[in-house]
């Protein structure tokens, strides 16, 4: 017998794999303004702003709060779970499998 989800259950389920997601984001965002930082660069220097690596994680950062808030208003909730689940929902579970190798490997 499969077992079916409440919708809104499942959008938690999805708004938390996203949050993860975000989070990933936001460490190498730091990781990148912290170097910068260590140069004596703020965030708000020009030299910050024109890294393409740290634009790039800007931008997924901004498109995956984005899905959220899809979540949130009912738009295109279908395909939003959909790449949850087939795409971030993996890639955190082999980034949380990287870190317990790693740790475990001290």
């Amino acid at each position: 017998m499969e077992m079916q989800l409440l919708p809104w259950i499942e959008d938690d389920i999805v708004i938390e794999i996203i949050g993860k997601m975000i989070s990933f984001q936001m460490r190498a965002l730091h990781h990148i303004t912290d170097a910068y930082r260590n140069a004596g660069l703020g965030e708000n220097s020009q030299e910050v702003q024109a890294n393409t690596d740290y634009k790039y994680h800007c931008q997924r950062i901004s498109e995956l709060q984005a899905e959220i808030q899809r979540i949130y208003n009912g738009e295109n909730r279908s395909a939003v779970i959909e790449k949850a689940y087939n795409e971030y929902a993996p890639y955190v579970k082999g980034k949380y499998q990287a870190m317990r190798d790693e740790r475990e490997s001290l």
